[in-house]
């Protein structure tokens, strides 16, 4: 008589639930962590409400110092140019400026992303952050949307959080301050749901702990 073994499904069912238990283990590591530390309060960020500002923020930054790069040229867009609030009014705007001038940033490859996002969004009827934060829901947009170039998961996670959706968006810092508490070689994908189930068992938003985490990182590096 044939041995009769375990489905393939309840197999996969298993080995997700060992995964979810795994991840589940890091996140109340990390929050035991936290927990050791002071943090600067922190509060929840709304949307600009002016896409020309999120395209920009979101593209610049990858890379780049955020409070002495990019959060001025931000702040340009918001002031220079504040009745150019949707998608189709940027797009509008570069055609009447020259996108160096609006951003007063000169990289190539980076303007070129922030045209390429703009048309993007565009052409998939996104016209402000509510549309946005609406469009990202959907796990076959986020596919379309990965198709971009130099779009990846972190700049995915940092739209959903410019657009008003929770998410964390992971980075250097963020990776750095899971091997403080203990927990090495993650994945994006791992450290994001680590981070998520910690904001979850700390009754925070998922941006709240990513901004404190980011803000507690910069100044222990600063000594």
């Amino acid at each position: 008589m044939k041995a009769v073994g375990p489905s393939a499904g309840r197999i996969k069912k298993e080995v997700l639930r060992v995964l979810d238990d795994e991840l589940c283990n890091y996140a109340t590591k990390l929050v035991n962590f936290i927990q050791t530390k002071e943090f600067a309060p922190v509060t929840q960020r709304k949307p600009y409400y002016h896409m020309g500002a999120t395209i920009t923020d979101a593209i610049l930054q990858a890379g780049l110092n955020y409070h002495n790069v990019v959060y001025p040229r931000v702040l340009k867009i918001l002031t220079e140019y504040p009745d150019y609030k949707t998608t189709c009014d940027f797009l509008i705007l570069m055609q009447v400026f020259p996108l160096t001038e609006i951003v007063n940033f000169k990289n190539l490859k980076k303007l070129q992303r922030i045209r390429d996002l703009s048309w993007f969004l565009y052409n998939n009827g996104v016209e402000n952050e509510d549309q946005l934060a609406k469009w990202l829901d959907t796990e076959r947009n986020i596919g379309l949307l990965r198709k971009v170039n130099g779009i990846g998961s972190k700049t995915i996670d940092y739209l959903k959080m410019l657009s008003g959706n929770q998410a964390i968006a992971i980075d250097r810092h963020l990776f750095a301050f899971l091997e403080m508490a203990g927990i090495f070689h993650c994945s994006y994908n791992e450290a994001s749901l680590i981070y998520a189930k910690a904001a979850e068992l700390l009754n925070i938003s998922q941006y709240e702990l990513d901004k404190k985490v980011c803000l507690y990182m910069v100044k222990i590096k600063k000594f």
